[in-house]
């Protein structure tokens, strides 16, 4: 599930743990008790006789098993709930994919937040054919082909999208690469997405597109 996000789960989970606790209220009162109780605990084990030197050595470390306990907890938690997150975001990812499983020539897709990767697995295909994207969002990371004719209409293509502009040679196959035909693309937004063109293709879509 990492490849979907760009973050893998544990650095996710670590960034919310630390969120919660530097932001949440609850967290600020449970910094509080959790060690002091931590420490209350192990001086309940002391004897007496012991010398108060180790006393409060002891007292100190049952505070850090506190802090660790509290982390800990917070971490096992944030697991879960970001174990969760990603499930809803992943139906979430799929559902428009799924109903664009029977797109077809002459289709116009509209308001879409679109993974083009997993769209192309879902159409079991590596072209899409004269098919019109209104107010669609696209997502990479991936690499698009162009064949045919090719509209862009007020899209947006985000800063520097110039090096993301991959020269390819004429004739020449390549795998792994979909391919949009006589496709239309009008207001929509291209996200981590990655284009092969022929270089004259290249020179003629700078000279075409507003840069950021």
């Amino acid at each position: 599930m990492a490849s979907l996000w760009g973050e893998s789960t544990p650095k996710r989970i670590w960034r919310d743990t630390k969120s919660w606790l530097q932001n949440h209220i609850i967290a600020w009162f449970l910094a509080f008790f959790v060690p002091g109780g931590g420490a209350v605990l192990a001086t309940l084990f002391i004897p007496s006789t012991m010398d108060f030197r180790l006393a409060a050595l002891l007292g100190f470390w049952g505070g850090i098993a506190g802090v660790a306990i509290l982390v800990g907890g917070t971490y096992a938690i944030q697991s879960i709930l970001v174990l969760k997150k990603q499930r809803d975001e992943a139906r979430k990812l799929y559902e428009p994919i799924k109903e664009l499983a029977t797109i077809k020539s002459e289709d116009t897709i509209k308001g879409k937040d679109i993974n083009v990767s997993l769209m192309f697995q879902q159409l079991k295909s590596d072209h899409i054919v004269n098919v019109t994207f209104d107010h669609c969002i696209l997502r990479g990371p991936c690499i698009v082909g162009f064949e045919g004719s090719r509209d862009f209409h007020a899209c947006d293509f985000g800063m520097k999208f110039a090096d993301r502009l991959i020269k390819c040679e004429k004739n020449k196959r390549y795998f792994g690469v979909a391919a949009f035909v006589h496709c239309k693309f009008n207001f929509c937004e291209f996200v981590d997405i990655s284009f092969l063109m022929l270089e004259e293709e290249i020179n003629l879509f700078l000279s075409k597109v507003t840069q950021l």
